[in-house]
This record gives C-alpha cells, sequence and structure tokens, in this order.
C-alpha cells in the first residue's frame, strides 16, 4: 500500500469515548431521553461526530427504554440513517417503545441537536433476556 493510503487508514483509528458522560433528561414507561455534550473523544477524523458515537448513544437509549419497561434486554438487529452531521453542543437522544412483544421489542430512537434538528434516527429490535 502506498503511504498515502496507509496514513488515510492509520487517521480513522482513534479513541472513541465519552458516552459514561451521558445524563437522563426523561423517563416513563416506553420512553427515555438521553442527553450528552459533544467533546473531541466524540468525533471521527473529519471532525464531525462519529457515526459510532451516534448509534452507541441510541443503542443505550433504546436499552433504557427497554429498563423503562422492567425489561434487561440486548439488541437483536437495528437500522439507522445518519442525517445531519453535528461538530459541537449537546445532542438528545430520544428513544419510545412501538412495539413490545412477549420476546422482543421494537425502539424507535432520534438524536437532535440544541436546536431540535435530526441528526440521526434508528430503529432497535431489543431481545428480552429477563425481567429487572
Amino acid at each position: 500500500m502506498n503511504d498515502k493510503i496507509t496514513a488515510a487508514v492509520h487517521s480513522l483509528i482513534h479513541p472513541l469515548s465519552g458516552l459514561e458522560k451521558a445524563w437522563v433528561v426523561e423517563l416513563s414507561k416506553g420512553h427515555a431521553v438521553l442527553a450528552i455534550d459533544v467533546t473531541k473523544n466524540s468525533l471521527n477524523a473529519l471532525g464531525t461526530v462519529h457515526g459510532g458515537f451516534l448509534f452507541t448513544l441510541c443503542d443505550t437509549a433504546s436499552g433504557a427504554v427497554s429498563a423503562s419497561e422492567g425489561w434487561v434486554s440486548v439488541t437483536l438487529g437495528s437500522s439507522i440513517s445518519f442525517i445531519k452531521s453535528v461538530t459541537q453542543g449537546t445532542l438528545y437522544a430520544e428513544a419510545d417503545s412501538i412495539h413490545t412483544g412477549r420476546t422482543t421489542m421494537v425502539v424507535e430512537a432520534k438524536i437532535k441537536g440544541e436546536k431540535g434538528e435530526l441528526i440521526a434516527s434508528g430503529t432497535f429490535t431489543m431481545y428480552k433476556i429477563g425481567e429487572l
């Protein structure tokens, strides 16, 4: 591989963290809103919030919805669309249960910016592994 390609690939590999700094804004049965401030460690090599960070935030909010209904669950499947890039500010992950079955639940999760602009939207199927 040439040096330019190798350098580009290496620039993609860097620490990505900070989710532990999220906080709960709202929590009720079947509904959760989490918030987190964008930091340097949530950015990708291009200086925008990393898609994996946004995905993890949606996944965590979906797990919070599962817990709000009294279940411990794991993600069985998911789909996410990244709508708009963001480089700073506070992000809000709002998740709502749209179906609860005997062994699974489906959660719709959206991430919005400080002005309410849609950043990402996803659907998460959660597999119930037990009661809380």
